[in-house]
């Protein structure tokens, strides 16, 4: 089974932080992230997301594996990067400081959903040019 390993800050540890904290700021905490960045190379995994991870012990972490990184919020030294698509597009209320807004589409959602609601409301949608007519009589059935 192809495996994508996971370091730094982690959906799990969120819960035992209580907040989302950047990771390997210290660089006393740095060697457990080495050692864990080693040991998912060694055990067969084809690729690593460094997350939230100071930059400078990202970039020492990419330079000492053979596997590419992934970067989220970690550092552009890594092989790839990758945001979570409702952040990056503005649909996330609280985003991690990593993220750059690339757009601002909540407000126009919102709007979107809010005028649909409304047209089905006053039964205005479907409307006549969204609906499918009857066949014809004249019309020949296919064989």
């Amino acid at each position: 089974v192809p495996v994508m390993a996971h370091i730094g800050l982690t959906p799990q540890s969120v819960m035992a932080f209580g907040t989302f904290k950047a990771q390997g700021r210290e660089e006393k905490d740095w060697p457990r992230f080495e050692r864990d960045a080693q040991a998912v190379s060694q055990a067969g995994a084809f690729a690593v997301v460094l997350e939230a991870l100071a930059e400078p012990l990202a970039a020492r972490i990419t330079a000492a594996i053979p596997i590419p990184t992934i970067g989220i919020g970690a550092s552009p030294a890594c092989d790839g990067q990758i945001l979570v698509l409702e952040d990056m597009l503005g649909l996330s209320d609280r985003v991690p400081k990593f993220v750059k807004k690339y757009g601002t589409l909540a407000d126009h959602i919102r709007e979107s959903v809010e005028t649909y609601a409304r047209d089905v409301r006053a039964r205005a949608c479907p409307g006549p040019d969204h609906l499918y007519a009857m066949k014809r009589a004249t019309e020949t059935p296919p064989r």
